[in-house]
């Protein structure tokens, strides 16, 4: 009775100490590629793109464009608080954006105020619905 105890043990060691090899290999290969993509960004070969957004383009598409009025949209937008989240102390606005009111096309979209230095701060605006172009 004892051997077979013994044989048990023995094979549970060996399947333990394998998953544990494999799970120390993984966490050593991130941590090596994390040093290698830190040094990539400190020598400035990261290959991320850091050139500046051309706009020229887009603006004289832009100009074709009719805009709809705009007058108490933002207020009709505006999230009091989302369901089952605490009160917040800054404002949310969501609704959609009509893209093409002909073919019925909107975006939605979801903005949050920053809490303080609104007129500082960058501005993120999160568009959902699909590609247009």
């Amino acid at each position: 009775m004892g051997d077979k105890s013994c044989c048990w043990l023995v094979f549970f060691l060996f399947i333990f100490s394998s998953f544990v090899e494999q799970s120390h290999g993984r966490v050593r290969k991130q941590t090596e590629l994390l040093k290698l993509l830190q040094k990539a960004k400190m020598q400035g070969n990261s290959g991320i793109d850091t050139s500046l957004f051309e706009v020229n383009e887009i603006k004289s598409e832009a100009e074709s464009y009719k805009i709809l009025p705009q007058k108490g949209m933002k207020e009709k937008d505006r999230i009091e608080r989302l369901p089952g989240q605490p009160h917040v102390g800054f404002s949310q606005y969501g609704g959609y954006v009509t893209i093409d009111e002909s073919k019925g096309e909107a975006f939605y979209y979801y903005f949050v105020e920053a809490p303080t230095s609104r007129e500082s701060l960058p501005l993120l605006l999160w568009f959902n619905g699909g590609m247009y172009l």
